[in-house]
Order: structure tokens, then sequence, then C-alpha cells
């Protein structure tokens, strides 16, 4: 069990044997970027994994929850297409979240589905499946790199190091511009400017206008944005996610009764996780 004193700053050592551990257990889950936002305390963990999957990724978690000493844990399935599974630390920052998506969207269509990840994915150094640098790149580049209407967007550029990561793995961003089907050759006419210094706004163009009109095919997709949008106001965990960036109150006891609700929430203390998940009149998950 690794000591609750560990600095909020380095999380490495807490969330490394969960990766490693999902990595041996499903060969379809995958961490879609770098970790380090996670690690340093700050951030998530982004994963894929198709939705069969889930219910064990979730016992997996509320197990190392409990080995690693953590609080409750809260399981959110409001999200369209994600699982948000969320420990508390019991010394009141912010909390742990690994985030499970089955179904990416982009511009009301389908981008891709968590098994069609899988040949871009390799080993990390650490002992973890995830998306390699320059697939991730190329994902960060239409997701954070580019504004509607195939503007650039310089800062998200910086922030999320599309230059560097497309320029460390020229074979992973080729393998990840199949996702783009048709506007394949675009978009890696796109990436090629970007790393050139410049920008290709018609390249871009075309990319958002070929998931536009999908877009028109996939009503089920626009239902799911408009859900989204719904809940992400309705939910409290989600409402703690993106607008208190993973803060819960000091007073975390009326948070989390609010979220009892509504949610999942197992103590994540010496009980076996699974034994918690399968109780079935609810008491060992802490839900009235």
């Amino acid at each position: 069990m690794v000591p609750l004193d560990v600095p909020t700053q380095d999380r490495t050592t807490i969330w490394v044997p969960l990766l490693r551990r999902l990595t041996d257990e499903w060969s379809t889950w995958l961490v879609l970027k770098h970790p380090e936002s996670a690690f340093t305390g700050s951030g998530d963990i982004d994963s894929a994994a198709p939705p069969e999957s889930w219910a064990a990724i979730e016992s997996t978690f509320c197990s190392w929850a409990a080995e690693q000493g953590l609080g409750s844990v809260i399981s959110c399935p409001h999200a369209p297409g994600w699982l948000h599974l969320v420990a508390l630390d019991p010394l009141g920052g912010r909390f742990y979240e690994l985030d499970v998506n089955s179904r990416k969207l982009l511009l009301g269509s389908t981008f891709y589905q968590a098994l069609d990840l899988l040949p871009l994915a390799m080993m990390d150094a650490r002992g973890f499946r995830r998306v390699r640098p320059g697939a991730e790149g190329l994902l960060k580049l239409i997701h954070n790199g580019t504004r509607r209407g195939g503007r650039p967007n310089p800062e998200g550029l910086r922030v999320k190091r599309v230059r560097e990561l497309m320029a460390a793995d020229r074979t992973g961003m080729e393998l990840a511009s199949r996702l783009f089907g048709g506007s394949g050759g675009a978009i890696l006419r796109g990436a090629d400017a970007c790393l050139a210094g410049e920008w290709d706004r018609t390249a871009m163009v075309l990319v958002e206008l070929r998931f536009l009109a999908r877009a028109l095919l996939e009503p089920r997709s626009i239902l799911w944005r408009l859900r989204f949008r719904v809940v992400k106001r309705r939910c409290v965990v989600l409402q703690t996610v993106f607008r208190d960036r993973r803060q819960p109150p000091a007073d975390v006891a009326p948070w989390l009764a609010a979220v009892r609700r509504n949610h999942r929430v197992v103590a994540a203390v010496s009980v076996p996780a699974r034994r918690a998940l399968e109780d079935p009149d609810g008491s060992a998950q802490g839900i009235p």
C-alpha cells in the first residue's frame, strides 16, 4: 500500500499499478494520451475500452482504490459513451479520475470506437498500453489544435504539444490518419503544414466538412451531443469534473450525499471491491 502522504504533485506510484493491471486484464483497454497531467495531480486518466468491459474495469478500479487507501469510489455513467470512475482523495485534494470512452464524436458524427484504436497502440516504458505519440498528436491536432472553420488554435497546439508528438512518430501519425476515412489525405496535409510551422486551412476545412456531412446520416450521434449538454449541467459529478476541475468542496459530506442519490458509491476501504459491487441490497456500496 502506497503511503497517503505521497505529494499530490507526484501520483505516479499510485496510478501506475492500476494502469498495468488494466493492461494485463483487458487487451482491448488502452490509455488515450500521455497521463502526466494525472500523475502530477491536476488531470485525469483518459482511456478507451468497449462497454462490455466496463463492469470489470470498475471492479478493478475499486480494488485498486482500496489497496491504495483512497476514499469512496464513485461510478458515473451519465455521459453518453463515457464511464467516469472517481476515487476520493482522503486528504481532501483533487480526486483520482479514470475516464473510459467507448466512442468518440467529431462534429456530430462518429470519429472512432474503442476497438478502432488498438492498431495505434504501443506499450509505455512504465508497463501499460497507450496510443502511440504520433497518433496522439494527430488526434489532438483536430480536437485541440483546430478551431471551427479550419482555423488554427495556437494555444491548443502549444499546451497539448501537438507538433512535438507528431514529429516524434511519423508512423503513428499515418496510422491514425486512417480514422479519418476519405479525409485521411487532407488531415496529413494539414499535419505536415503544422509541422512546417505553417497552416493549411483548406485541408482542415475539408476534414471538417466531411465529418459534418457524416453527421447528417447519424441522428443518434446528434442526440448524444444534446443529451451530454443536459446531463453535464444536472449531474453533480460531471459538474465537479468540468466546472470545478475535479476539486470537490472542502465539506465533502453534503456533496457525497448528493452524489449518492443517483450514482453507485463504493466505500473503498478494506472491503473486497467485487463483493461490494455485487451486494444485492447496496448496503456495502453506501447507497441509501
